[in-house]
């Protein structure tokens, strides 16, 4: 603190110190240092304050910044659900955004419990028929092996089995854009039905009757023109048994069925042997299925 002279009061050692100029210059000395002490003593004050302040401050903004990114990170943690339709049942899944998925027997899907710009699932294996909620600003989009669905909202079904290279999907309203990575195959219309064959990697697109094709929601099935592999692949989803067969001799036969998963095992087979003229033999969960040697 600077002290001031007070007006008559005299320095110390007298009059006689005033005429002595290096007493003047020791005075000054003295004035410039309470002075400099003063200004600088404040400064120090308001820096260390400030300092403090500003400490503080980025303490607390670290704080918000940490809470408001744990907020965030909780936020978008996505949970997965894989559902799946056991043998000789057909379910019914709901999804986050209301849409729907019927999942035919053996058939699993995986998606998230909520959706976010873009709604994807992934169909592990199986056939499923999928009823879409329309968003034209978040395309729904299915993955199931190395290719994709696109929509905006729409109706279809794809068959996916990881035992069998014939992959289809068929449109039963609106359009469906179906591609493999980058790479489209086009955008399919109603009744229009795309078949990937996953050894050669080629497509092709025909014209379906896509109604009779996702009967199969109502328990009538209808396959057109598909492997006796395929076959023999839905009787065992369907009738939850296993079926051994002579898979060189008869893998590759073509086949065009129609019969209901009401009608019983014993009833499909009868249907099969008239159309490939095949043996079989029913024993609890297991069938026996042998080609006859008659033309």
């Amino acid at each position: 603190m600077i002290k001031w002279l007070k007006p008559g009061h005299k320095p110390i050692g007298g009059e006689a110190h005033l005429h002595d100029e290096a007493a003047m210059r020791a005075i000054e000395k003295q004035m410039l240092n309470a002075i400099h002490k003063e200004i600088y003593g404040k400064w120090y004050f308001i820096k260390t304050t400030s300092g403090k302040y500003a400490v503080a401050a980025s303490f607390v903004l670290l704080c918000c910044s940490i809470a408001l990114g744990l907020k965030l990170s909780l936020k978008s943690k996505i949970n997965f659900v894989t559902v799946a339709a056991a043998n000789g049942h057909i379910n019914i899944v709901d999804l986050p955004d209301g849409s729907k998925v019927w999942l035919n027997s053996g058939c699993t899907i995986r998606y998230p419990d909520r959706f976010d710009k873009t709604r994807e699932i992934q169909l592990i294996n199986g056939e499923a028929f999928f009823d879409i909620k329309h968003d034209e600003k978040s395309p729904f989009i299915v993955h199931y092996g190395s290719l994709h669905a696109r929509v905006l909202g729409t109706a279809f079904n794809i068959k996916y089995f990881k035992k069998l290279s014939d992959v289809r999907v068929t449109v039963t309203r609106g359009l469906v854009e179906v591609g493999k990575n980058r790479e489209s195959f086009g955008v399919l219309a109603h009744d229009n039905e795309v078949s990937y064959d996953q050894l050669s990697n080629q497509h092709t697109i025909r014209k379906v009757d896509s109604r009779k094709i996702a009967a199969w929601i109502t328990n009538e099935v209808n396959l057109y023109d598909v492997s006796f592999a395929e076959l023999m692949l839905r009787l065992e989803n369907i009738y939850n048994v296993h079926i051994t067969y002579d898979h060189a001799k008869l893998n590759a036969l073509p086949t065009t069925i129609h019969f209901s998963n009401n009608d019983n095992l014993q009833q499909v087979l009868e249907i099969i042997k008239t159309i490939h003229r095949v043996n079989y033999t029913i024993n609890g969960k297991e069938v026996l299925l042998e080609k006859t040697h008659n033309k």
